[in-house]
């Protein structure tokens, strides 16, 4: 199946309105934010980040057999690796993130919990790996700031056969009655997040970035048409709030 029409003109728009803030302004603002990035999700989230990245843990572990090798795309602070492997210290983890600064914050978490977690530094949209490497593959909190379209085509390159993909995000929502109250609610928490903890004058330059990245991203239904339209299949989708939270899991069929 292919992307239609429409979700390739929305990838298309999403790319000519941010592309400059993704390359140019996105990798500054993850140079000052590692210490307190969970607390900007946790308010992002109208504080339910936490909660609802172990619902997203639990149902990921419950598909994954024991030493599976997993990818976490976009990996940050380890939020996702630390979870699994709080299941299962079997699993084998490699994680690639585009910050330095956010992964050397990953990798200082993981060593004060004494776990072995493989990071390295790269682009998510050319990732390093062979094809069919993984038994699954993660990506949480980053899709908003990336080429989604070839982000997906990679992950699903370096999937195996009958492997998963584990997505979880803030998408935009299905209901407009939540979508616009929760928009300015996202100005006001990027704002005083950036304020309150920041340190960089690029932290307070995305205050409205944020807000419009969700604005123009995709709502749950469309999420699952382009995983489709990627080559994904067996798409299960669960929702917070018609999509301010919601995470997908599917699979890369076994040819």
């Amino acid at each position: 199946m292919s992307i239609s029409e429409d979700l390739l003109k929305k990838e298309d728009l999403r790319s000519h309105l941010f592309g400059d803030t993704w390359r140019d302004l996105i990798p500054e603002v993850f140079r000052d934010v590692p210490t307190y990035y969970d607390k900007g999700n946790a308010v992002a989230s109208l504080g339910s980040c936490a909660r609802w990245s172990n619902t997203f843990a639990t149902a990921i572990n419950e598909r994954l057999p024991r030493g599976a090798k997993v990818l976490d795309v976009c990996s940050g602070t380890h939020d996702i690796p630390l979870r699994l492997l709080a299941f299962d210290p079997t699993l084998h983890i490699q994680t690639v993130d585009g910050s330095v600064h956010m992964t050397d914050e990953g990798q200082r978490r993981a060593r004060e919990r004494n776990l072995t977690i493989h990071a390295r530094v790269c682009d998510a949209h050319v990732l390093p790996f062979e094809d069919n490497s993984f038994d699954a593959v993660t990506l949480q909190f980053a899709s908003r700031h990336l080429e989604i379209i070839k982000t997906f085509k990679e992950i699903h390159r370096v999937l195996k056969p009958g492997g998963i993909f584990c997505h979880n995000d803030m998408l935009r929502p299905s209901s407009r009655i939540i979508e616009i109250p929760y928009l300015w609610y996202l100005r006001f928490s990027v704002w005083f997040t950036a304020k309150l903890f920041g340190r960089s004058p690029e932290s307070m330059k995305c205050v409205g970035y944020f807000a419009n990245a969700i604005h123009h991203f995709y709502k749950p239904r469309e999420l699952s048409a382009l995983l489709e339209g990627v080559g994904f299949s067996d798409i299960e989708n669960r929702d917070f709030m018609t999509g301010v939270m919601s995470y997908h899991i599917s699979r890369k069929p076994v040819r």
